[in-house]
């Protein structure tokens, strides 16, 4: 029985030992962590460059905000541009398919599909070029630029890179402040309704109000004021001067509070077809509405009901 102890001490240490690599996940395949492709700090950030076939969207820093270059100078929307240079930060490789590919062809690189570049401010650029799908779906090849790795990326984290010129711009003619507003006189086709507050130092949500000679509590006001802030063209902003828009069938005449002085801001926008393009007296742009879209927040101010989507 003694010569058999060393044996059966051997087997039960090959047992522990399996046991023990085992819960350690000595025999799982280790996975890849996830690793950022680009390392963006925002604030370094000159101009950016999105190219998706012949479409090309620029964007250029100025002062505090950001600049339209391409395809055509637009206001445009700082959150915006800030949010997609987080998603750029954001995408990350699922795998390294190729560390240094010779054919770029292969992965459709060649000529990619999508490519996204920042400039810093130092001059440098970082980049990622976007090319074919992969044999699996939701993924594509993607390759950094300056290295000639190629990876697998998710197409759900390339989506957010993915944008239009419209996608960066400022598309909502009205912008504003309720609480600074003391009344709105809304014409649409030759019929007129006030929205006006009653009680003039009070914020939006407390005050009373009129609609024309209905009284109205502030949360019933504020929807209707909500309406104009929620207007938005669907197509990239234009120069208003290439726009006549006075003596249109649209307008809007803002009564407005601002540093405890009183401004009237007036919007006016003339019907072509089925849209008209609206803007501010003294404004730099322009905004394409449809005339559904008027005539809801016509309907609001009327009282009517809203109609369901059809």
């Amino acid at each position: 029985m003694k010569r058999f102890i060393p044996t059966i001490l051997l087997v039960v240490i090959c047992i522990g030992g399996f046991w023990y690599a085992s819960s350690k996940d000595f025999f799982r395949e280790k996975k890849e962590e996830p690793k950022a492709l680009l390392t963006i700090q925002q604030e370094q950030v000159q101009s950016l460059h999105v190219q998706a076939g012949t479409q090309q969207v620029e964007l250029s820093r100025i002062n505090n905000g950001w600049e339209m270059k391409e395809p055509a100078a637009a206001p445009t929307n700082t959150n915006l541009v800030s949010s997609w240079l987080d998603a750029l930060g954001l995408v990350n490789q699922v795998k390294v398919v190729e560390e240094q590919t010779t054919d770029l062809a292969k992965y459709g690189l060649d000529h990619p599909a999508q490519t996204y570049e920042v400039t810093m401010k130092d001059g440098s650029k970082k980049g990622l070029q976007v090319g074919a799908a992969l044999p699996i779906q939701g993924y594509s090849y993607a390759m950094v630029e300056g290295s000639a790795a190629v990876y697998q990326v998710s197409d759900q984290s390339l989506m957010a890179l993915n944008k239009q010129s419209v996608d960066f711009a400022q598309t909502n003619p009205f912008l504003l402040d309720n609480d600074k507003v003391q009344n709105v006189k809304l014409t649409w086709k030759g019929q007129s309704w006030t929205l006006a507050k009653t009680d003039k130092d009070k914020v939006t949500a407390e005050a009373n109000w009129k609609l024309g000679d209905k009284e109205l509590k502030g949360s019933e006001a504020s929807p209707l004021l909500d309406q104009l802030t929620f207007l938005r063209t669907a197509v990239l902003p234009q120069p208003s001067a290439g726009h006549a828009t006075v003596g249109g069938e649209f307008k809007v005449e803002l009564g407005l509070t601002i540093d405890g002085k009183d401004t009237t801001e007036t919007y006016e926008g003339k019907l072509n077809q089925d849209m008209l393009w609206l803007a501010k007296q003294g404004g730099d742009w322009a905004y394409m509405l449809t005339t559904a879209d008027i005539q809801k927040v016509a309907d609001a101010y009327a009282g009517k009901p809203e109609q369901p989507a059809s």
